[in-house]
């Protein structure tokens, strides 16, 4: 990202601001603040745009008859105008096209798009700013946060357009790009450990309903409708999984985090492969590092990061790793448990006993065992006990995995497990990008959004609260089932 600081601090910079503030001032009438501030941020937009407009221009009058990509002459194929896009209007440019030499109908390129960094019609900062806008709302609502803050944003099919075209290339090209990253990064000096995590969110999938299956009434609608009814189909919630490497100092506070996203038809094993390949290149690098897996219980994600795990191992990359019960989704469920032992308690005492199990959590290696144990023995009935069994299942199979899963004191010592990040479901939106799934049409539709999704989420994760806070760093694209945040 573009440090203000330095580029505002040169002595060149600092005289074209004082000239442009002095054209506006005599260009601005003398209306209220609010107005002038407008007209301002209009002006700016409309000189902003036109400085870019010329440069691209330039850029494209600059090109011979030949042009060289990637090693390949490509010679002058035809003369041709195109509008691209930015976050001040549309950018009208005459440029040629140039197409492959010596090929018959060889493939054709725009010298210009590839010399500026336009990425699917867009200027850079724009396709930067709807990546991260498509991982977090719809791009109507986007579009209308644009004109807001008093930029010219395209039409919200053109977002829509460019934000997904965007991932569907990261995605492709993910297996190229990965190693690469992977190779040109550094260990944090003050790691300690490292973990890696799974977990499953929800993700709206719109799926064609089966032809058998019974017809469901129709909306009402407010207007006639004028266009063609589309096919029928359903809304169906399909579980995706989301994963988590995770660098970590001697008090158990988080470094980096490296975040993935896969969709709801893609295998969690693929998911899991690459966060080992982080996982293996950090430990080439930094060997002393301890390794372990923090998540909920759930035998299926436990099942797929041991797998991985052991893959490096009998590859002889890693000798052992430590295993740790995610504190977040337990005491979740704890709280829920009791409701149902201790019915008739009133909040206070249901949150100084929640407190206790809290506190015992932390007092390795007897952790779940011990509240599981004390849950069930204050069942005062059958039917509690029942429902604290059921909260138990949903947490895994708590009585085979805690003696020998919870043992938190073996992992990263001196560091406080409970402060270790662990993968944490993104919280579903109130608006929400909706993708399309006939067949397989699906997998590259759900990958894109988890792959901006991705993006977009780096959550620092307080060890008290149990709550997540967003906060951007700097993207790693991901593979093919979503992007590496």
């Amino acid at each position: 990202m573009l440090n203000r600081s330095d580029v505002l601090a040169k002595p060149e910079v600092k005289e074209a601001v004082s000239q442009i503030r002095d054209a506006l001032r005599k260009a601005l009438p003398g209306a209220t603040f609010g107005e002038r501030e407008a007209e301002a941020l209009a002006i700016s937009n409309e000189a902003v745009r036109e400085l870019l407009q010329e440069d691209l221009q330039a850029m494209s009058d600059s090109f011979g008859d030949e042009v060289v990509v990637d090693g390949v002459p490509y010679k002058e194929h035809a003369p041709g105008t195109d509008t691209y896009h930015s976050l001040c209007g549309p950018l009208h440019v005459n440029r040629p096209s140039f197409r492959q030499t010596g090929v018959h109908n060889g493939p054709i390129v725009i010298a210009l798009e590839l010399a500026a960094g336009l990425v699917e019609g867009a200027t850079p900062a724009l396709a930067y700013n709807l990546a991260h806008g498509y991982a977090q709302h719809d791009m109507r609502t986007h579009g209308e946060t644009l004109d807001a803050a008093h930029r010219l944003a395209p039409s919200r099919t053109t977002l829509e357009r460019i934000a997904t075209r965007i991932a569907q290339n990261a995605v492709e090209q993910s297996t190229r790009i990965e190693p690469i990253v992977r190779r040109a990064e550094r260990v944090p000096d003050d790691a300690v450990a490292i973990s890696i995590g799974l977990d499953r969110t929800s993700a709206p999938m719109i799926e064609d309903r089966p032809e058998d299956a019974p017809p469901k009434p129709e909306p009402k609608r407010r207007r006639p409708r004028i266009r063609r009814a589309p096919a029928p189909y359903d809304i169906n919630w399909r579980m995706a999984y989301v994963g988590t490497v995770c660098f970590v100092d001697a008090n158990g506070e988080t470094l980096r985090t490296v975040r993935y996203a896969s969709a709801a038809c893609d295998d969690p094993r693929e998911l899991v492969s690459r966060m080992t390949a982080d996982l293996s290149a950090a430990l080439k690098k930094r060997t002393d590092l301890t390794v372990g897996i923090v998540q909920d219980g759930a035998p299926e994600m436990w099942n797929r990061t041991r797998e991985g795990l052991q893959a490096l191992r009998d590859e002889g990359r890693l000798e052992t790793w430590h295993e740790a019960i995610d504190r977040y989704h337990l005491m979740e469920r704890l709280g829920e448990a009791l409701k149902i032992v201790e019915s008739n308690a009133t909040d206070e005492q249901r949150k100084q006993h929640l407190a206790h199990w809290r506190a015992t959590c932390s007092t390795p290696p007897r952790t779940l065992s011990i509240a599981s144990n004390s849950s069930c023995d204050s069942a005062a009935t059958a039917s509690r006990t029942i429902g604290i069994r059921r909260l138990f299942e949903r947490i895994g199979s708590t009585s085979r995995t805690t003696r020998t899963d919870c043992d938190t004191s073996r992992f990263a010592r001196p560091a406080s497990p409970s402060a270790v990040a662990s993968p944490r479901a993104p919280p579903r939106p109130s608006s929400i990008n909706v993708p399309r799934a006939p067949d397989n049409a699906g997998e590259k539709s759900d990958s894109v959004v988890s792959s901006l999704c991705a993006l977009s989420i780096k959550a620092n994760v307080s060890p008290d609260s149990g709550h997540t806070s967003p906060r951007l760093h700097r993207q790693r694209s991901g593979g093919r089932g979503g992007m590496k945040s």
